[in-house]
């Protein structure tokens, strides 16, 4: 089936990117083509600065999953010195339009690829009159511009609403259950310890209400840390920990994510693991309690 594409890192899926995304469905449906999102493993700036910069706010599967959730396909391309160095005409004609029957494109407002950056929308509409080309405009919430840096500076500061409002949904962060300290097992609370991938944006240290979904769908409220442990003995080193309400089973292994729906507090050294325990419960107490975001429901 021919397609209509969109292409680019789109790191965050914010708004932005969805407006793109919604165009080019409708576009593609009116004119019965396979809408398709193409973007890029890893990051175009790791190989063309260096790696882990920027931090990712969205990883690979996490677009994917948003993106097929929209009913598009995904497509991931590897992104190589060699095809840096690759000129936008050469690209376009043998990745896109021969291999993969593209004869639609969408472009962000700023969206340019190819040696020197210069394959944009206007340089591939002269090259290709065959093709179908469609730019849209800036996304603006409030006058600033909806930006994968604006939605970074948000969490920077713990601004979750700020984020999801940038987004269109919670900031998510998921990764693999693994082994941790096993602290909470004594203490009450036992935690889900989740490993992010390599290069993923933390948000502002602290503890935040979060939404945490299961490999098997199921949702519980959790209250989630994000630090290094300061109360507690040994090594101190980063780590993203979830503790899910009314729920004890070993889930380990698994696959969890987190939606992050609101900063409580930052992380602090409590004087005792008495005086953790009894923070943990109030933490709890307003994460059970917390209403103010229906994303979990």
């Amino acid at each position: 089936m021919k397609r209509a594409v969109t292409m680019g890192n789109f790191d965050g899926c914010h708004l932005g990117h969805q407006a793109l995304f919604r165009t080019l469905k409708a576009v593609a449906e009116v004119n019965h083509l396979q809408p398709t999102v193409i973007s890029f493993e890893p990051h175009s700036n790791y190989v063309l600065h260096g790696p882990g910069d920027p931090l990712l706010l969205t990883t690979t599967e996490e677009k994917r999953e948003f993106v097929e959730s929209l009913g598009i396909e995904f497509l991931v391309l590897p992104f190589t010195h060699e095809l840096a160095r690759l000129p936008f005409d050469k690209f376009v004609r043998t990745e896109l339009i021969e291999k993969r029957e593209v004869v639609s494109m969408f472009f962000g407002h700023d969206h340019c690829f190819g040696a020197g950056g210069k394959g944009n929308y206007e340089t591939i509409t002269a090259a290709f009159p065959e093709l179908s080309t469609q730019m849209l405009s800036m996304v603006l919430h409030k006058g600033e511009r909806v930006s994968s840096s604006a939605v970074r500076n948000a969490l920077l500061n713990g601004d979750v609403d700020r984020a999801q409002t940038y987004l269109g949904r919670p900031y998510r962060l998921s990764g693999t259950v693994v082994v941790g300290k096993r602290l909470g097992h004594t203490i009450g609370f036992p935690t889900a310890n989740v490993q992010m991938e390599q290069y993923k944006f933390l948000p502002k240290g602290g503890v935040y209400v979060a939404s945490a979904r299961l490999s098997d769908g199921r949702i519980y409220r959790s209250v989630v840390n994000i630090g290094t442990q300061p109360t507690t003995p040994g090594t101190h080193n980063l780590a993203v920990e979830a503790y899910l309400l009314d729920f004890s089973e070993d889930i380990y292994g698994q696959h969890l994510a987190l939606d992050l729906l609101a900063f409580l507090r930052p992380e602090k050294k409590f004087a005792s693991i008495e005086d953790l325990v009894r923070q943990i419960g109030m933490d709890a107490d307003t994460a059970k309690n917390y209403n103010g975001n229906h994303w979990a429901e």
